[in-house]
């Protein structure tokens, strides 16, 4: 679980939260846990200098409970409602128990067990919209639950913008513009209008007026004529805005004259409501907001106002008394600190502290943290352990010593102890325990006993730790189990006889001092088996090898059926998950040998690297036809990746070529290099070009395989899927849930296990293949994706309190490095789309949690798709390679960028003026509406024309310069209600598609001209929106299946019936029937003719939206100047629990497309199977497409580059046609050859006369 917060906590972190900087600020101050401070690494301030400190002041008429010595009861609530009046936003506090929960005992000083409320960030509601510009003005409500088990108090925090914004008031109290107001009203009233300019606070000060008339009704006070003098001169025309979003409605009407005049009406307020966003309290935080802007004017300004400014009260007591903290135990001398300028030291922000708390609550907060995130008790032990020391604190220091007796570490001790055996402390989460262990048996041998003390005392500190059983039992040097002998020789629990025996005499025959207690080991692994094989070998030195038999060898790959020909590559696949020079290794290599033997006589059989044919996938000349990539564990994704790069001529060829274009890692190379807008270290350098000759080593294997397969390594995978300068860094160990295994949840029924299995398919798991791969005698296949500031002065000792640092900047990127993140990749431009996630259900049989590296991979791998794997790996190449130049803040131009980075422009049009944004894009992200939809209408809507959040003007986009290669991809995860929804709607692709619309400019029409299509579009999709939101309306009722005509026609055939029963009996149930209201009479045919009107609505609506679609996608009809042909389809089939992918890529050169899924490449038959919406189910989907520019095409692609190698004795011969059983379950099986039954060799026992 994540780390908490007492109430004081978080009353002062909402009370210096501010979400306009929280962007900036690159972490959420209430909902995000506070960075780890590092005494190492430059200070940084606690809350953003740019925060406001917020005064916030009770809104009484929103509030509920608030008397001041109430108690909170079991069934109360408590609603804060309070605005900010240096800010103005608005912020509501509710606190309330949660229902249906038992043993209600709530937290509080009198309560000895939890003395205070500690809360847990629980989710945020209402979160749409973030990805706009505006996204930090949007409304929010965070949830909080108390993390006591018996406490049911739940807290949500909702925050808003103000009502009215800096352009607001500007044109409310800006001299100029109310100069330029007051001549205006000199031109529409002439005489009748006023001479004197209004005042500065005559706009608030009137319009706080009306809105208080407007809650209090008086009879003619509810009219105001736009000749009124004063409102003239004040408001004029400029205010409209403003005052219809406050509910003031225009009008014209006929004067007593006859003449038409022009008014405004007051707002019509409902009557007070406890809860609810309404009109009435639109107008309520108004005038709080009013009483603020006013009170900012100078009081010479002020003279002779309508209204006076009214105070209102602090609303931290009644939250303080909300949240059950009023009157906690304070450390002596801190009563009178004041929150909102001192800031405590960082260690009391991570035990969800303040520093005024005392001894007692110190503790109480650090048990909380550590009882609910254990992985960082080390930390948090670090924490107390400093503030003991800063406050001086004999409590909390004698806490310090007895947790330091029961082992407890300090974070700085954790990380000294990995230091002193090599290992970096931010690989910890992947380091295993056996590498660990390894590496302490390593030193003993060099380093004296002191020295050997010591390393045991550090490995008892990881022990302790990690809660290690094995590094415990290691570092006390102690062999008393079998679990600490099987430890020792580093064997797993099942490991054979014959492992023991090997293992004893490696570790004896180059340190003869580790005999004794090698025989010790060997001595309790024999008594716990009962093994006289191990007996004999402790008491005579020597123990019979039996020789290993065909059965032995099809077992070891736990083959059971012999009469069952075997893919060669599936045993090399198999054989390289195993170590080179191991002793698995060189059993599974006899047992390979074996293996390929008895197929090679039986079946004609042999591995490629054999003299004997190659047995083929497809029929296709291996010159002529791309290889298929066999998949690893989870890597179906990154399969599909690999193979459309490898289909890009100009990256291909950069690879291929890379030593010529590696960028140079000393400092002065690496000073001004940035990707992504992030500096580059030497570090992040060496990791890529390791990533891009692993790419290079692929891409040469794609071209000269002699079969129709390759396997990617290992690291390839590693380094594309874990983003980080160490592949293992990143990946989380899969000790959690053994039971998740492989599964990816389910696909009608059916688990996926990547690509699909005949249903003749036989699976086998190799007995010593690392739990959770699996593998099929047709080929490997493991389961596929699822689709997851300031410079401030350091901070010196514990419990310092800290002055508001106002020459703390933040720096100009908006994502900033944590201090530990120095050898952390760069993320990617942006966000990928929301991948779908795995079913947790097992699926076949549940995985053993593997401490391999392919499971490793694994657990990465389910956490990304095809998008973010593509993005991971345009930030290595980019990274690994030098720049060609320097682009708009500093960025590195090289060819990654020129081949698949577009330029976008936003245009935002304010009041204040047009601003425009550029920023680099390597894909599109479109959404389908959860409607099929044509490629071209997802692309209007991302770069039409919208409304910025807060009516504070309307932006829309165009491409400054194209990328030659556009990648557009499909956001398929939605959320609706909390719920995650896969979006399977039909994108339509066009072969050809024109990117014209989109561009600012052709070669046939000028940025205005496009404009002016752009317009036209824009006008046509607000009056469709318009219709859809009026079609919506007639069509939601509630009832599923009927829409409003539907309900109204049915509700008039049901009174109608009821009208005209007549009960033949007289029971009771008849008499009750003839006393119930009898409907007028004529109310059934009115339903009846309302619902035929509305059907005749409704059915217009539909055509005219029908006749709107055909004229929005007429608009750019001849905007044909800038074709881009389709080039690759992702494709992914599952839901949000998982699923497969693959993709299609079609060759510019053939003309042909290619279906690309794992190992298997086949040719596309029907073009209809590519571009066609499936008639299924749960059908295929596009979740991403590539368009190349049509002039480069042919030059920038080549979908095959083969030049397939021969061995040295394989002599060019015709294709042979060869059957493959598990590849079509449906071909017969070939017959066995004969066998001379008289020459059978005796392997063993005696043979029969």
């Amino acid at each position: 679980m994540a780390p908490g917060k007492t109430a004081p906590r978080l009353l002062q972190d909402l009370f210096t939260y501010d979400p306009r900087h929280e962007e900036r600020a690159g972490r959420n101050l209430l909902t995000s846990a506070p960075p780890q401070h590092d005494t190492q690494a430059p200070a940084v301030p606690a809350v953003p200098y740019r925060n406001c400190r917020h005064n916030l002041l009770v809104k009484q008429e929103q509030s509920l409970g608030l008397a001041p010595d109430g108690e909170l009861g079991l069934e109360s609530a408590y609603r804060i409602a309070s605005y900010c009046s240096t800010c103005r936003w608005h912020v509501d506090v509710l606190v309330q128990h949660q229902s249906g929960t038992a043993n209600i005992k709530s937290c509080g000083k009198g309560n000895q067990e939890y003395a205070l409320h500690h809360f847990l960030y629980h989710g945020e509601d209402d979160s749409n919209g973030s990805d706009r510009l505006d996204a930090q003005l949007r409304p929010r409500t965070y949830t909080f639950r108390c993390s006591a088990p018996e406490c049911a108090v739940e807290v949500r925090i909702s925050l808003r913008p103000p009502r009215f914004s800096d352009q607001d008031i500007d044109t409310l109290t800006n001299q100029a513009q109310l100069r330029r107001r007051l001549e205006a009203a000199k031109r529409i009233a002439g005489d009748r209008a006023d001479t004197v300019m209004a005042r500065r606070v005559d706009g608030p000060d009137y319009l706080n007026t009306y809105l208080q008339d407007s809650l209090n009704p008086t009879k003619g006070k509810a009219r105001i004529p736009l000749l009124n003098k004063k409102f003239l001169k004040t408001f004029g025309r400029d205010c409209d805005l403003i005052l219809k979003r406050l509910g003031f409605e225009n009008r014209q009407e006929e004067d007593e004259d006859g003449t038409l005049v022009e008014v405004w009406y007051l707002p019509k307020p409902e009557e007070p409501a406890t809860t609810g966003t309404t009109l009435r309290e639109t107008i309520e935080d108004a005038r709080y907001e009013l009483n603020s802007i006013i009170l900012d004017i100078p009081q010479s300004e002020r003279v002779n106002c309508r209204h006076q400014p009214f105070d209102c009260n602090p609303a931290r007591p009644y939250l303080e008394q909300a949240l059950a903290c009023a009157d906690y135990a304070k450390a002596q001398g801190r009563e009178t600190r004041n929150t909102n300028h001192e800031e405590d030291h960082p260690y009391y922000a991570s035990l969800g502290a303040v520093g005024d708390f005392d001894d007692a609550l110190i503790l109480f907060a650090f048990s909380r943290q550590c009882a609910l995130d254990i992985e960082n008790k080390s930390y948090y032990f670090e924490c107390l352990q400093d503030l003991a020391a800063g406050r001086k604190s004999e409590v909390l220091g004698m806490q310090v010593a007895m947790l330091a007796s029961k082992g407890v570490t300090t974070k700085r001790e954790t990380e000294r102890a990995y230091q002193y055996f090599g290992i970096d402390p931010t690989h910890a989460g992947v380091i295993s325990d056996d590498h660990i262990i390894g590496c302490f048996r390593s030193r003993l041998s060099d380093i004296s006993l002191i020295q050997a003390e010591e390393a045991r005392k550090q490995l008892r500190v990881l022990g302790d730790v990690r809660d290690s059983d094995r590094i415990r039992a290691e570092a006390s040097g102690s062999i008393e189990t079998y679990e600490q002998a099987m430890a020792w020789f580093e064997l797993e629990h099942g490991a054979a006889d014959d492992f023991v025996q090997t293992m004893y005499s490696l570790k004896t025959q180059d340190n003869p001092a580790e005999v004794e207690t090698a025989q010790k080991a060997l001595r309790v692994i024999a008594e716990h088996r009962q093994s006289e094989r191990l007996r004999n070998f402790l008491k005579f030195g020597t123990i019979s090898e039996p020789e290993m038999d065909l059965g032995d060898a099809y077992a070891a790959f736990n083959v059971a059926d012999r009469s069952v020909a075997l893919d060669p590559a599936v045993l090399e696949s198999v054989l390289s998950t195993y170590d080179i020079g191991s002793n698995e290794r060189e059993r599974m290599e006899r047992a390979c040998a074996l293996i390929q033997q008895d197929q090679s006589q039986r079946f004609d059989n042999q591995p490629s690297n054999s003299s004997m044919p190659v047995m083929r996938r497809n029929n296709y000349p291996l010159e002529t036809w791309p290889v298929g990539l066999r998949n690893i564990g989870n890597t179906c994704y990154l399969n599909s990746v690999l193979q459309f790069l490898f289909t890009i001529k100009p990256l291909r060829e950069l690879i291929l070529n890379c030593e010529h274009h590696m960028q140079d890692i000393s400092p002065e190379a690496l000073k001004d290099k940035k990707v992504g807008r992030i500096a580059v270290t030497a570090e992040r350098v060496v990791t890529a070009q390791k990533f891009v000759r692993e790419l290079r080593s692929l891409f040469e294997r794609m071209i000269t395989a002699s079969t129709d397969t390759v396997q990617p390594a290992i690291d390839i995978a590693s380094l594309a899927l874990c983003k980080s300068d160490n592949p293992e860094e990143s990946v989380q160990s899969p000790q959690a849930d053994a039971t998740k295994g492989t599964a990816l949840g389910t696909i009608d029924g059916a688990a996926v296990y990547g690509p699909m299995l005949p249903p003749a398919a036989e699976l086998f798991t190799p007995a010593d293949v690392p739990a959770g791969s699996l593998i099929s005698v047709d080929d490997t296949s493991p389961a596929d994706s699822d689709m997851k500031d300031g410079d401030a002065e350091p901070i010196t000792p514990a419990d310092s309190v800290m002055d508001d640092d106002t020459t703390a900047r933040d720096h100009d990127s908006t994502k900033q490095s944590k201090p530990d993140d120095s050898d952390m990749p760069a993320p990617p431009t942006r966000p990928p789309p929301v991948p779908p996630r795995a079913d947790p259900k097992p699926a076949i049989k549940p995985a053993v949690p593997s401490s391999t590296k392919i499971g490793r991979i694994e657990e990465s791998a389910r956490q990304q798709d095809a998008a973010e794997v593509m993005a991971n790996i345009f930030d290595l190449i980019r990274c690994a390679i030098t720049g060609d130049t320097i682009l708009r803040e500093g960025e590195q131009g090289d060819a990654i960028k020129d081949l698949f980075f577009g330029e976008v422009t936003t245009v935002m049009e304010k009041p204040g003026g047009t601003e425009k944004a550029h920023e680099f894009r390597d894909h599109f992200l479109v959404a389908t509406g959860r409607r099929d939809r044509s490629l071209y209408a997802t692309l209007d809507e991302d770069f039409g024309l919208s409304e910025i959040e807060g009516g504070g003007g309307s932006r829309y986009d165009y491409v400054e310069r194209p990328a030659p290669i556009q990648i557009i991809n499909v956001k398929r995860l939605q959320f609706e209600k909390g719920e995650a929804i896969y979006d399977r709607s039909h994108v339509g692709l066009e072969k050809v598609m024109y990117l014209d619309r989109y561009l600012a400019q052709t070669p046939t029409l000028s940025e205005d001209q496009l404009l002016d299509l752009r317009k036209t579009q824009w006008a046509k999709q607000k009056q469709l929106r318009g219709l859809e939101a009026k079609r919506t309306k007639l069509q939601t009722t509630g009832l599923e299946g009927m829409n409003l005509p539907e309900c109204l026609e049915a509700t008039s055939d049901y009174i109608n019936s009821l009208m005209t029963e007549k009960s033949e009996e007289q029971s009771h149930e008849a008499a009750t029937l003839i006393s119930l209201p009898t409907p007028p009479p004529e109310l059934s045919d009115t339903l009846q003719n309302s619902a035929v009107d509305l059907a005749i609505e409704l059915s217009g609506i539909d055509a005219q939206i029908s006749s709107l679609e055909s004229e929005i996608d007429n608009v750019f009809r001849d905007c044909n100047s800038v074709p881009y042909r389709l080039h690759a389809i992702f494709t992914h089939r599952g839901d949000v629990k998982g699923g497969h992918y693959w993709i299609y890529i079609y060759d510019f050169q053939s003309n042909e497309w290619r279906s690309y899924n794992d190992e298997s490449v086949e040719k596309v038959v029907d073009e209809g199977e590519v571009l066609n919406k499936e008639d299924k189910i749960r059908p295929k989907v596009s979740a991403g497409v590539v368009y190349v520019r049509a002039d480069l095409a042919e030059q920038y692609t080549q979908a095959v580059c083969r030049k397939p190698e021969r061995t040295d004795h394989e002599e060019p011969k015709p294709d042979i046609e060869m059957q493959d059983f598990l590849v079509d379950s449906d071909d017969e099986m070939p017959a066995l050859e004969p066998v001379d039954m008289a020459n059978i060799p005796v392997i063993e026992g005696v043979e029969k006369a």
